[in-house]
């Protein structure tokens, strides 16, 4: 994505750190990504179900957060 230009990167107060952001490239390619990500999740959500999305939807949000706990992993 950096070499798309769609992420700009500057350095942290520490040396180790790396800061990343969205370039105004990389905005753009959300923008036109969005609509289709968001036909994606509806069509996706229909075909299984109001519970089994939400389910669905609950179960990646708590491996999401298991996963950038850090230290957790080890």
């Amino acid at each position: 994505m950096s070499q798309q230009g769609w992420i700009a990167e500057h350095r942290g107060a520490d040396r180790r750190e790396r800061l990343l952001r969205l370039a105004k490239a990389g905005r753009d390619q959300f923008n036109r990504a969005l609509p289709h990500w968001e036909k994606a999740q509806a069509l996706l959500g229909r075909q299984l179900g109001d519970k089994r999305w939400r389910d669905l939807l609950t179960l990646s949000n708590e491996v999401t957060s298991l996963a950038t706990k850090k230290g957790d992993l080890s």
